[in-house]
């Protein structure tokens, strides 16, 4: 087991498989305090937490993959070795590749971050207020329909990755004017990366979304739907007797940085 601890962005997380045979194969973005490394390099983060619990319940042998690009992510959708995928909102036309959970785990704030500098110079009340400005973004992040169509339009220049850590780096050192990004998951970064007093976000949210743990439709695994009607369960029961509520607090405290 501590071999497998090694890997660079893979841990297998074992458990004796009373119902299923197969080992589930879940693919998703890192991005802490969701999915992500410790100093131990042991996987952790809230999503991992929910997902083990779920997992030990249902007695299933799963693993775990993280993925930094969102481009690549999105191609192994296609993959019939891949049967669940973290933490998606929920998006026409992705529905014809996944099928969501019953109920979200999360739910999700998304804002446009700028330097301090910047308080006062830089607002968000609608899309012309980022006219001619420089916004970064990543690529296979879904953001609004109506954030891409300003794009579209020209109302301000995008500047595109396919790994979205590199966002917070680009706006300290100014290659862009404002990003948005998941709130919670930048603030946490930017504590880690010693970028919080560099940056604030901008109070009105792009988005305010549930999001869903997912599964694939191309999978090959054996009985899937049983997979999802146990995890559609167990989360239920989750937060009915405060497992869910308790792994929420040990994660979640109270959001700072807002302009």
């Amino acid at each position: 087991m501590q071999g497998l601890k090694s890997l660079p962005f893979t841990l297998f997380l074992l458990f004796c498989p009373l119902l299923f045979a197969d080992t589930l194969k879940v693919i998703g973005i890192p991005g802490a305090p969701y999915r992500f490394y410790d100093k131990d390099n042991k996987l952790t983060g809230f999503d991992i937490e929910i997902l083990d619990e779920i997992m030990k319940t249902l007695n299933l042998e799963y693993q775990v993959e993280l993925i930094h690009s969102s481009t690549r992510l999105t191609q192994m959708w296609h993959d019939s070795d891949v049967d669940m995928v973290f933490t998606l909102s929920k998006k026409p036309q992705r529905f014809d590749l996944l099928t969501y959970a019953e109920e979200s785990h999360i739910h999700l704030n998304w804002n446009f971050f700028i330097l301090k500098e910047n308080i006062g110079k830089i607002h968000y009340n609608s899309y012309a207020d980022l006219t001619g400005l420089r916004v970064g973004a990543t690529n296979g992040f879904a953001y609004t329909p109506d954030f891409w169509q300003a794009a579209k339009e020209g109302v301000f220049t995008l500047d595109t990755v396919v790994n979205n850590n590199l966002n917070l780096k680009k706006l300290v050192h100014g290659r862009f004017d404002t990003y948005a990004s998941n709130t919670v998951e930048t603030l946490y970064n930017a504590k880690l990366e010693g970028y919080a007093d560099d940056i604030v976000y901008l109070e009105k949210p792009l988005k305010q979304k549930p999001y869903y743990n997912t599964f694939v439709k191309a999978s090959d695994y054996k009985n899937l739907e049983g997979v999802m009607k146990g995890y559609n369960r167990e989360l239920k029961a989750m937060k009915q007797d405060g497992r869910y509520q308790a792994i929420y607090q040990s994660y979640f405290g109270q959001i700072s940085g807002r302009q």
